[in-house]
């Protein structure tokens, strides 16, 4: 739904609107806190911000929002492109996708959950994005109420807490490089299996350019 009504001239509340009533007409519920939407400057932010504003013919828009049934969330995160990518932000695509793939990797029943962490931090490092990452890259997610979906425990680094068989959690790959002016976000949520990580959305973490 936010992939249809993205494009230069887009109000963000008919975008968001789309989205909350995407998850209406599947038969979905309220989430546990609210959908976060932030274009220009505010792609950077992370959190909701009252305020919407038009898209410009170049932009970037950040997206985070989850499903939600029975208070059982499964959330994604993504920014968007609004005109074409240029090189800084095709690079930070790839190595947050990169980095996705690691933490998804690296999530194996009975392992420490600072290993998903150290996956994380690795890549975007190596990439020399080390300065526009967070101490975090993702938490747990279940049957949450307001005013938050997050759940114990999170992914940082060192967590000894052991990860369990049937669990779900949401990885977030946030890169905002205040410098450049430019965010980068990929995200979903995966469950752990006996034999690692099963993504639970069906869309691949790609590049989109709007």
């Amino acid at each position: 739904a936010a992939l249809a009504s993205t494009r230069a001239g887009a109000f963000e509340g008919d975008i968001l609107a789309e989205m909350q009533g995407a998850v209406f007409r599947g038969g979905g519920d309220y989430a546990g806190n609210e959908f976060i939407i932030g274009s220009a400057e505010r792609a950077l932010l992370c959190r909701y911000a009252s305020g919407r504003r038009h898209l410009d013919v170049q932009d970037q828009l950040t997206l985070e929002w989850s499903g939600a049934y029975a208070r059982y969330h499964a959330a994604m995160m993504q920014t968007l492109v609004i005109g074409k990518a240029n090189s800084a932000q095709r690079q930070m695509h790839s190595v947050a996708r990169d980095a996705l793939e690691a933490c998804e990797a690296a999530i194996k029943p009975g392992r420490p959950m600072g290993e998903v962490f150290a996956a994380h931090a690795q890549v975007f490092d190596k990439a020399g994005l080390g300065h526009a990452r967070l101490n975090a890259c993702g938490y747990a997610m279940g049957a949450i109420y307001n005013p938050i979906w997050v759940d114990f425990p999170m992914f940082y680094e060192n967590n000894p807490t052991v990860m369990r068989e049937s669990q779900v959690f949401f990885l977030h790959m946030i890169l905002m490089d205040s410098d450049a002016g430019l965010a980068m976000c990929l995200g979903h949520s995966v469950e752990v299996t006996a034999h690692g990580a099963k993504r639970l959305s069906r869309h691949a973490p790609d590049l989109f350019e709007l």
